[in-house]
């Protein structure tokens, strides 16, 4: 008896054996659902499974720079990896944990759907003028493809369908002719690129071997990725074509403020926290703390910011308990 590494359902090899019965040579699915499974024992007498289930949920969170609390927000909708229009008045999220990219107006109603498995979307970004959305999703081992999706709806396509290779954090520079991407999720010895959408034409950026996770700056001006290994974050100043460093520490889900001036990120190791540093480096500054904050997401954790630049995370509201599950013979 066992649990699987992708549903954590519950597996069993049927050991009976009869006159006319061989036992089978492959597992028997025992649960399935939206209901996760952990440690299974099985009774003496065989006839039940005692495990813990647990259902993941979460509650979307804004921090109120006031009260210095988070607040529900959104209604509080099970969804992370949300991203807002350039004009404000649309949102797009992934719900959680079924990992679907919705479209809604800014206050959630109008809801359309934009994906549905096996796609599992991560890393949503609008284009400049709101009718695109890129997001890129685990085609295997090591590998992620970017797709594009109209935010009226319609199939998500390839972003590069000749591509052979990873396609990570894809997103739109701030006029709408290029998109940025990585070669792979954490560095891998990957690298970052840059395809022109009018010519189709690829070109790697300069010196980013071994960085992913790239982010264009509002004014176009900047690009900032993190090294392989998650311990610096670097700024590429465009006119100069220079790498500078400007972080040295863990953090994940880096974004730009709108306005450029500030890069936030959430630090998570020790001492969680939010944070915002000037885009050029500098000391960073605590925005909110999540000391007390129990937060959860697609993979473990998610960050990222409301159309004026507050804080949003998603709250952990899963529950866990033990359970007697009764086998029937069949």
């Amino acid at each position: 008896m066992f649990t699987d590494g992708s549903g954590h359902q519950i597996w069993a090899f049927d050991k009976r054996r009869g006159l006319f019965r061989h036992a089978p040579e492959q597992p028997v699915q025992l649960t399935s659902g939206p209901t996760r499974w952990f440690n299974p024992v099985p009774s003496k007498d065989g006839k039940t499974i005692f495990a813990a289930g647990s259902s993941a949920r979460g509650e979307l969170s804004r921090f109120d720079s006031k009260t210095r609390q988070f607040q529900p927000f959104l209604g509080g909708i099970s969804a992370d990896l949300v991203a807002f229009s350039k004009d404000g008045q649309a949102v797009a999220y992934v719900s959680f944990p079924d990992g679907i990219l919705w479209r809604a107006k800014k206050d959630v109603s109008e809801r359309v759907q934009l994906s549905s498995p096996p796609l599992r979307p991560d890393s949503v970004s609008w284009s400049p003028d709101g009718s695109q959305i890129a997001f890129m999703s685990h085609l295997g081992p090591r590998t992620d493809v970017a797709y594009i999706v109209s935010s009226q709806g319609g199939t998500p396509t390839r972003l590069l369908p000749e591509e052979i290779g990873s396609q990570s954090d894809p997103s739109w520079s701030p006029d709408g002719r290029k998109m940025i991407f990585g070669t792979s999720l954490f560095g891998q010895n990957g690298e970052i690129r840059i395809l022109d959408l009018a010519s189709r034409q690829v070109t790697t950026l300069p010196g980013s071997t071994g960085m992913f996770s790239p982010h264009w700056s509002p004014d176009g001006q900047s690009i900032f990725t993190w090294t392989e290994d998650i311990s610096k974050m670097l700024l590429f100043d465009i006119k100069t074509r220079s790498w500078s460093t400007i972080y040295k520490d863990r953090a994940a889900y880096s974004t730009w403020s709108r306005d450029g001036r500030f890069i936030y990120f959430l630090r998570y190791a020790s001492d969680p926290a939010v944070l915002r540093m000037p885009f050029c480096g500098g000391t960073p500054k605590i925005v909110a703390s999540l000391k007390d904050f129990t937060y959860t997401g697609t993979f473990g954790l998610w960050f990222g910011l409301d159309s004026s630049d507050a804080p949003i995370l998603l709250r952990d509201v899963g529950t866990q308990d033990v359970y007697a599950l009764t086998l029937e013979r069949k």
